[in-house]
């Protein structure tokens, strides 16, 4: 179809034209009619127009693009502009046969678009031309209404506050902004005419690399492959209402194919990723929207009944259980968090460190020889006995078995009323290995999923990076964990309802309700003597936990993935780190500073659904982590058929109203023909 290399590509109005620039400077106009009357069957497109002497030899076209309606805009490096007018001939659609007007804009913009009928630019600034010496990056806005490309706004600032600019966009319903996203996880809030810089926010740590505002909502695509939706409301603090794995590596690219506005009244997006995949999108987000409320009508069509959940948590630090025998509170710690449980349903014991992990001989031969089924060390079978001997103890013999599942030094082992574990449906557990690139596996979690009446849960033991100069390790392993897709078999039909969001049930948040426990590492971001000396005063807590690594991530980071998960006040003292049978805090050189590193946290699709009955520490001193165990109410929904069938109706044609305001938003932002 070409003699030299394609750099960029563009439809005009009607959609039968495809312009084409070439990284040699030449542009050309294909007549794809034929193509689209028989996709299968032509290879060629017939030339209707080659121009060489449109822009200057050998500079690539970096962008060609509709402006102003019924024109069209090409660009270069060297930053000439020709703006080609409407062809009479054509019924007054632009034609590289037309005429045409050049204009210049300074040269090698690194990111550029057209959005209503000004071209917004960005550049690099280098460092030995730049005020200060500090490398800069620009965004200058140009208006090429005229014979000259006339500056409307321009704003510079240093590389390192916020990176460079990857893409532009508008959004239909904040028509009077463009946003612009950033390298650093920015997007920037502009005037919509150009005339200034309004604002900026973070939204993620990940580079922004691709803006696309279909109707309602801000589409987000970022450098680690995910696309989220962000709902931009009225207010300062945006929300993110949909995130999922697009592609394996960056987004590329994000659009909407306008003509299915006009043709098929759908709105689709497409995505471009750099695994070399473009795939489509329901800009409107319909199943989401049915779905969000459907879970808002919950109570007309679903029965609840309460589910009372205990979870114990305790990082072992490598002991032998049978070490639990040296002291009192040790000796004592399963009786006093079983006996004091009141009418459990489920009770799931977390362990981290179960073996010594800094004995490099004993955690290769787990690594190498344990099975799901073989356990080298026998301490994995040690604790199973133990702990069903406790169960079987203080709760009855009401109680079975129901999982169990290890990674080289995690444990996790769920036992239930036997009532509830014949109702227990897609029972799965899936092991995630971290720490010394994934392979050894010292860090880690183990998912465990369930289905109970028509209610999902996931429940996780993680163990996450260790040390206070870690954070970035730690919300590494939290991404795996939360964002990383297909963790679990694929459930059968007859449980499908009881996930939410679109999802299948395969990954950890397709669940309606994430509990999220474990030794999650977060420190205590103050000197270890300001901390022993305000734990000894009264009212402690409150002045310590605006130092909470977690808790302050939770307030100001917003990518950060535990943010939207619940945690109940916390009235205990830090949990780490202790010397070894004492209840003084480390004594090693080390002195490490206390910290609440042991957590249990919480996420449902209905706040309402999990009430917290008690969370506290016990006070076993083998391990140099004390336990955290927290008791848990939660509401398990049972959906009548019938009721909810009218529900779904009822949502269904509310949707339809919702539908067609979405689509003439996004028309009027996309008139016919574009």
């Amino acid at each position: 179809m070409l003699g030299d290399m394609a750099n960029t590509m563009c439809w005009p109005q009607s959609g039968r034209y495809l312009w084409v620039g070439t990284w040699f400077g030449h542009l050309r106009e294909f007549d794809t009619a034929a193509f689209a009357a028989h996709p299968t069957i032509l290879t060629t497109f017939p030339l209707e127009a080659h121009r060489a002497d449109a822009h200057p030899s050998g500079q690539p076209i970096i962008l060609i693009s509709r402006i102003f309606g019924d024109q069209m805009l090409t660009l270069d490096t060297t930053g000439r502009i020709v703006v080609w007018l409407p062809d009479e001939k054509r019924g007054k659609l632009a034609s590289l046969h037309s005429h045409s007007k050049v204009l210049q804009i300074p040269p090698d913009p690194v990111r550029i678009k057209v959005i209503g009928d000004l071209v917004w630019a960005a550049w690099k600034v280098a460092a030995s031309e730049a005020p200060g010496g500090l490398e800069r990056r620009v965004v200058r806005v140009y208006d090429v209404v005229g014979t000259r490309a006339v500056l409307r706004g321009e704003k510079g600032w240093d590389v390192q506050a916020f990176g460079g600019v990857y893409t532009f966009c508008s959004v239909p319903s904040h028509s009077q902004y463009v946003f612009a996203g950033h390298a650093t996880g920015h997007i920037s809030i502009w005037r919509s005419d150009g005339t200034g810089m309004l604002g900026i926010k973070r939204v993620s740590k990940e580079a922004v690399t691709a803006l696309c505002g279909p109707s309602r909502f801000l589409w987000v695509g970022y450098a680690s492959g995910v696309i989220d939706v962000i709902d931009l409301g009225s207010s300062d603090r945006w929300k993110v209402i949909k995130r999922w794995r697009a592609h394996r590596g960056p987004v590329l690219s994000l659009g909407v194919d306008a003509s299915s506005l006009w043709t098929a009244s759908s709105l689709r997006v497409h995505s471009g990723g750099a695994d070399y995949k473009v795939r489509f999108w329901d800009g409107l987000l319909r199943d989401d929207w049915i779905s969000r409320q459907m879970q808002a009508t919950v109570g007309i069509y679903c029965d609840f009944s309460p589910l009372r959940l205990a979870i114990f948590t305790w990082n072992c630090d490598g002991q032998d259980p049978s070490l639990l025998q040296r002291t009192e509170p040790s000796r004592d710690l399963f009786a006093l968090f079983l006996q004091q449980l009141d009418r459990p349903d489920l009770v799931v014991f977390n362990f981290q460190e179960l073996v010594d992990l800094s004995d490099l001989t004993l955690a290769a031969r787990t690594v190498l020889f344990a099975t799901a089924t073989h356990d080298v060390t026998g301490r994995y079978r040690h604790w199973r006995t133990l702990l069903a001997d406790a169960v079987e103890r203080f709760l009855g013999p009401d109680f079975t078995l129901v999982h169990e599942d290890k990674l080289v030094g995690l444990f996790t082992i769920a036992f239930a009323r036997r009532a509830i574990a014949t109702q227990m449906k897609d029972l799965a557990s899936c092991p995630i290995k971290s720490g010394f690139d994934e392979t050894y596996g010292n860090k880690g979690s183990i998912l465990f999923r369930f289905v109970l009446q028509d209610s999902s849960f996931c429940l996780v033991n993680a163990h996450l990076a260790a040390g206070k100069n870690h954070p970035a390790e730690r919300q590494r392993d939290l991404s795996q964990i939360l964002d990383a897709a297909s963790r679990f078999p694929r459930p059968g039909q007859a449980t499908h309802n009881a996930y939410i969001g679109g999802g299948d049930g395969t990954e950890v948040l397709d669940c309606e309700t994430v509990f999220f426990a474990g030794d999650l590492n977060f420190r205590v971001q103050l000197p270890r003597d300001k901390v022993l000396q305000t734990l000894a005063e009264p009212n402690p807590y409150s002045r310590l936990f605006p130092h909470d690594e977690l808790s302050a991530l939770k307030y100001n980071d917003p990518d950060f993935r535990l943010r939207a998960f619940d945690e109940a006040p916390i009235n205990f003292h830090p949990t780490y780190k202790y010397d070894h049978f004492s209840s003084s805090y480390d004594t090693s050189p080390k002195q490490r500073t206390p910290s609440w590193c042991d957590r249990i946290l919480w996420r449902s699709q209905r706040k309402e659904s999990v009430k917290c009955l008690r969370y506290e520490r016990f006070e076993a001193d083998m391990s140099d982590h004390r336990p955290v165990a927290g008791m848990f109410q939660v509401m398990v929904r049972t959906v009548d058929p019938v009721r909810a069938d009218s529900a779904y109706r009822q949502t269904v044609h509310d949707w339809a109203e919702v539908e067609e305001e979405l689509l003439q938003t996004a028309r009027r932002h996309h008139p016919v023909g574009q």
